[in-house]
């Protein structure tokens, strides 16, 4: 009797598959073949839930997203103060640890192909205004300047990420570079404690 499978999950396997080829081979590697051989599974068995390489994309592009939204939601929630909360979502949004850093590899991997790609450019811009959004909500209730602030701040999260994603063996260590971007931070979150 054949084993039943769950198509969500699956769905699941497949796009985790994908973040997996972005971050260690780049964008350009992704491939049906590329993507089933890392899924441990068949092009065919990838194409049920997939039918071409632009629909899993996209659906990674999504899926990390939404999974970086559970985990700020989660730290917002946890968080005792208005100002704990919008340091926490923004802690989270940084890549301080392997799940992240490989979600930011494949965020930078398709902020470059959506320069090239107008759906994706689309995607793209929609949960980029998504964040941005996010942070001047939380910002309003410590800033008279929540629409600014929430600007610069993106901006803030956006250097620090790419600098910490983008690291290669140097004078610092990976480590080292994820304590100076939380103290960096911390440095420009000050101005907004009461």
């Amino acid at each position: 009797m054949p084993t039943k499978v769950d198509p969500a999950e699956k769905r699941v396997e497949f796009i985790d598959a994908s973040w997996n080829v972005i971050a260690e081979q780049g964008f350009g590697a992704v491939t049906m073949r590329r993507v089933a051989a890392a899924a441990g599974c068949t092009t065919g068995a990838l194409t049920h839930y997939f039918p071409d390489r632009h629909a899993l994309l996209v659906a990674a592009l999504r899926a990390a997203h939404i999974a970086a939204a559970k985990r700020m939601a989660r730290a917002a929630r946890n968080a005792k103060s208005d100002f704990d909360r919008l340091r926490a979502v923004l802690l989270e949004s940084l890549p301080l640890d392997d799940e992240r850093l490989r979600e930011w590899k494949v965020w930078l991997a398709f902020w470059g192909a959506s320069m090239s790609d107008f759906e994706l450019a689309g995607e793209n811009d929609q949960r980029y205004d998504d964040w941005q959004s996010a942070v001047q909500e939380l910002l309003e209730p410590l800033s008279d300047t929540a629409d600014a602030d929430a600007e610069i701040l993106v901006a803030l999260v956006d250097g620090l990420g790419l600098k910490i994603a983008r690291h290669t063996a140097g004078e610092k260590t990976l480590a080292q570079q994820q304590s100076d971007c939380r103290a960096s931070l911390d440095r420009i979150l000050k101005q907004f404690q009461m």
